[in-house]
């Protein structure tokens, strides 16, 4: 019964395990592909809860500033309602903004190169 048309039950098995385990390939590669977008996407998730717990965490010690008495107080100062005996004061509104002050620990800016000619008239003249 071989003839050239027919196939061997050998080889349409061969030819059935290549299908079936092309077709197991191709559906596990999907679904690790799947699982692996699924977990990048909450490893972002996570990301973004930390991020906003973090801001919730800024906000509620914010609000417990907020509610000190040493915070109102200030606060009630801007507004001129400090204690009794204090003096309110304000700058006019022109004044000319005040000089930059070096916090500490950092190196105060060097003065500007002067001319040789400006060091001869600070020696001679003061």
């Amino acid at each position: 019964m071989s003839g050239a048309g027919r196939f061997s039950i050998r080889t349409l098995v061969a030819i059935a395990v290549v299908v079936v385990v092309a077709w197991l390939t191709l559906v596990f590669g999907g679904e690790l592909a799947h699982a692996s977008a699924v977990d990048r996407e909450a490893a972002q998730v996570r990301a973004d809860n930390a991020s906003l717990q973090a801001q919730i965490d800024a906000g509620n010690a914010e609000i417990s500033l907020i509610q000190t008495d040493a915070f109102l107080s200030t606060e009630a100062r801007v507004f001129g309602m400090g204690r009794a005996g204090e003096r309110v004061f304000a700058l006019d509104p022109g004044a000319p903004a005040p000089a930059h002050i070096v916090p500490l620990g950092e190196e105060a800016a060097p003065a500007a190169a002067k001319t040789p000619l400006e060091e001869w008239l600070d020696l001679l003249f003061g």
